[in-house]
C-alpha cells in the first residue's frame, strides 16, 4: 500500500501534543482487532496494559523520529499485535488505524482538533451506553400448583 507520509514531527504547544496523545489513545482503543484481543486476555493479564503501552510506543516514533508515516505505524501496530497478543492481522484494519492516526497528527500540528473531539464523543458515547445498559432483572414466577383441589 501506498503510505502517507506526515511532515516534520514537531507540534509546537502542550495543547497539540496533548490532543495528539489523546488522538492516539482513542484511534487505538477503537480498533476492533485490538479492542477483542484485549477483551479476550489473549496478551494474558497485562492485555490492557500493553494496549496503553502501544499507544505511548505509536507517540513515541512520533517524537524519535523526523518523519513517520502510515506504513511505519501499521508495522508498529501489526508487530505488537504478533508479539504482544499472539494474533496475525491480515485484513487491512491496521493501515487504517495508521492512516487515521497520521490524519490525526496533521490536524493538531494545524491546532485543528476536530478529529480528535470526534473519536472523543463515540469513545464516551460507547462507555456511557455499556455503563448505562439496564441490569438484567430475574423475576420469579409464582409456582403453580397442578392440583385440581376446588
Amino acid at each position: 500500500m501506498a503510505s502517507v507520509r506526515a511532515a516534520k514531527n514537531q507540534l509546537t504547544t502542550p495543547t497539540q501534543h496533548s490532543r495528539f496523545e489523546l488522538g492516539v489513545c482513542m484511534a487505538v482503543y477503537s480498533w476492533e482487532n485490538l479492542t477483542v484481543a484485549v477483551q479476550s486476555g489473549w496478551g494474558g493479564p497485562d492485555s490492557a496494559d500493553k494496549r496503553d503501552w502501544l499507544t505511548g510506543s505509536i507517540v513515541e516514533l512520533y517524537e524519535t523520529h523526523d518523519e513517520v508515516d502510515s506504513e511505519d505505524i501499521e508495522n508498529r501496530l501489526l508487530q505488537v499485535m504478533e508479539d504482544e497478543f499472539e494474533v496475525s492481522i491480515e485484513d487491512d484494519s491496521a493501515y487504517g488505524v495508521a492512516e487515521q492516526i497520521v490524519k490525526i497528527f496533521t490536524q493538531c500540528k494545524e491546532s485543528d482538533f476536530s478529529l480528535v473531539d470526534s473519536l472523543y464523543q463515540k469513545y464516551t458515547a460507547r462507555q456511557n451506553s455499556r455503563s448505562t445498559s439496564a441490569p438484567v432483572q430475574i423475576v420469579e414466577q409464582p409456582e403453580v400448583s397442578d392440583d385440581d383441589d376446588y
